[in-house]
């Protein structure tokens, strides 16, 4: 689905009202030919925001916490049962509740020796390079209609690249299906509509049924992303985390997430954290199963897409 391209909707009843103004991604930044604070600078002015925008934290690490409080934190995540993701096929009260108690979480930490285990690992990456490579060949004749529908429709290049930061700090390029057009300027705003004039006739309709992310299996083939995981963020945002932010590094990104299809993907990915630390320190199986399946039912109904 998309993200700075992109918003995703799980289900219409599953809405967390915004509890400040609401934050719009930026689109189409090459972080080559501006610095950092200059593209910060423009985001903050697009979104009538503070640089963050959040209350500072009183301690950037788990280990900067006093030592009660630290151990504190470590039996509670221990005694916390896994996320096997059920709770994302509960009605939709229930399904708010969750995403509530998520958004409220009290600590935004990766805590010790919740990553995933090395088995969990190795199966993961099987399932990526061999679903994703099932994907690409299935998916081909959709590729190269997609491909000369968009040659077709505006001048340009058929696919857009983008530089994402991936797991361990490690950039690369990320690839979708060109959606606008090429006179828009590289720090506009995202469209929020699909009446949004930058929008090709052809990039509607990608958009609509989020076939602009399908280029990202070649990312994932790659091994620089994986089908489920945080959702890669830009370099420019990256330069500004703390401590705790960069903990969401520690696992490879995906296509899609839980961000993904929470009611705040809405908001700017940088954030909303929450929902990537509770990913990373629950990975297993039927998780990643269930946000996949969450995600298919959102395509097939077009929800969120824009």
């Amino acid at each position: 689905m998309n993200d700075s391209e992109m918003s995703m909707m799980n289900s219409t009843s599953d809405v967390i009202p915004p509890s400040g103004t609401a934050s719009l991604p930026l689109d189409w930044v090459d972080s080559s030919d501006h610095s950092i604070s200059d593209i910060v600078t423009i985001h903050d002015k697009a979104n009538g925001m503070g640089r963050r925008n959040r209350a500072p934290s009183a301690a950037n690490t788990i280990d900067e916490l006093p030592k009660a409080e630290r151990e504190h934190v470590e039996q509670q995540s221990k005694n916390m049962p896994l996320d096997f993701g059920f709770w994302l096929f509960h009605d939709p009260v229930r399904r708010l509740t969750q995403w509530e108690s998520l958004r409220a979480s009290a600590f935004d930490s990766v805590e010790p020796g919740m990553r995933a285990e090395h088995t969990y690992g190795l199966f993961k990456q099987g399932c990526d390079v061999v679903g994703s490579f099932f994907l690409l060949i299935a998916l081909l004749p959709l590729f190269v209609v997609t491909a000369i529908l968009i040659k077709l429709d505006s001048p340009g290049p058929v696919f857009f690249r983008h530089e994402r930061v991936g797991q361990h700090g490690r950039n690369f390029l990320l690839w979708k299906f060109r959606s606008m057009k090429m006179d828009v300027g590289r720090y506009e705003i995202s469209p929020q509509s699909a009446d949004d004039v930058r929008l090709t006739r052809v990039g509607r309709l990608l958009r609509r049924w989020s076939i602009d992310e399908l280029p990202q299996l070649v990312n994932v083939l790659k091994r620089d992303m994986s089908l489920v995981g945080p959702r890669p963020e830009m370099p420019f945002l990256v330069a500004q985390y703390g401590p705790i932010e960069m903990q969401r590094l520690a696992a490879k990104p995906g296509i899609t997430g839980l961000w993904q299809i929470s009611p705040a993907r809405a908001f700017p990915i940088h954030e909303n954290l929450k929902y990537d630390f509770h990913y990373i320190r629950n990975q297993n199986v039927f998780l990643d199963c269930a946000i996949l399946l969450r995600t298919i039912t959102a395509v097939i109904y077009g929800i969120g897409a824009v």
